[in-house]
């Protein structure tokens, strides 16, 4: 999905947009555009931002609308997934479905959990304990894409959930290879093969996100999307600033690859602008 990124901003540069990559932004100035930390200012009566809400305020500084920011501060953000990208010797052969190259390889495959697994470890990770087993997520890019590895190789994404942000016992660089273990573990009580497939791993815990990509607290959603945080309680790409909206997953109607935030605020940013 990472190539969409790339796709939209060539369209965008064919169309004369300029675009700055490695210049961080240290401070949003509503109306006016945004300053580079090396001091420099970009003139735009118009700034759109993907930053998750938290990091977006603290960009706004006091510029940030007080009740608007209140309503930011008050949504849980810290992270509860982990995300590993796993090279395999071959492809996870399923017990309910055997074989290394099926037609469900080439889509997305969820391990289960019970409905009292959710609930109960949802309640262990939020304590700062790991629960017995994950629900992951997992995707195999080289199935379509053999270019990403070696002859008679594999790649698995996996994203699971739930882990700890903070443990009460270690932390992340003591226990990453305890939480790689789990996750496999959870795939593995599925498959004939795995974890014997698996030659290599990479894994990334909330904090990891947080430092690596920038989102606080490594909330990949921009915050928490259960029920009360959702809907017409996510907060709107327009904001209390004139000129500043949001385009992120902290927006209507949440996290996940769909685009919808995106047009959300281009299109407000279209209206306003023909309104003006």
């Amino acid at each position: 999905m990472g190539m969409v990124s790339f796709i939209l901003c060539d369209i965008a540069r064919e169309h004369g947009v300029v675009v700055a990559a490695g210049s961080p932004v240290a401070a949003i100035e509503p109306g006016e555009g945004v300053r580079l930390e090396g001091g420099e200012k970009i003139s735009a009566p118009i700034v759109v931002s993907n930053a998750d809400p938290v990091t977006s305020s603290r960009l706004l500084g006091s510029n940030s609308d007080p009740s608007w920011k209140t309503r930011i501060d008050a949504v849980p953000n810290l992270g509860c997934t982990v995300k590993l990208n796993v090279a395999l010797a071959e492809l996870p052969s399923f017990t309910a479905r055997p074989g290394t190259d099926c037609d469900h390889h080439r889509g997305q495959i969820n391990t289960p959990l019970s409905k009292k697994e959710w609930m109960t470890n949802c309640a262990v990770a939020k304590e700062g304990r790991l629960p017995e087993r994950l629900w992951t997520e997992l995707y195999f890019q080289s199935v379509l894409d053999r270019s990403v590895v070696p002859d008679d190789h594999h790649v698995m994404s996996v994203f699971a959930q739930y882990v700890p942000y903070a443990f009460t016992e270690g932390n992340w660089e003591t226990r990453r290879d305890e939480v790689a273990a789990l996750a496999l573990e959870s795939i593995g009580r599925f498959c004939e093969n795995i974890p014997d497939a698996v030659e290599q791993y990479e894994i990334l815990g909330p904090p990891d996100i947080e430092k690596k990509i920038g989102i606080t607290g490594g909330h990949i959603f921009h915050g928490e999307c259960l029920p009360e945080y959702m809907w017409d309680r996510r907060l709107s790409s327009r904001t209390p600033m004139p000129g500043f909206y949001l385009c992120g997953a902290g927006t209507h109607p949440g996290g996940s690859v769909t685009a919808a935030n995106g047009r959300n605020a281009a299109m407000a940013v279209l209206e306003d602008l023909r309104a003006s």
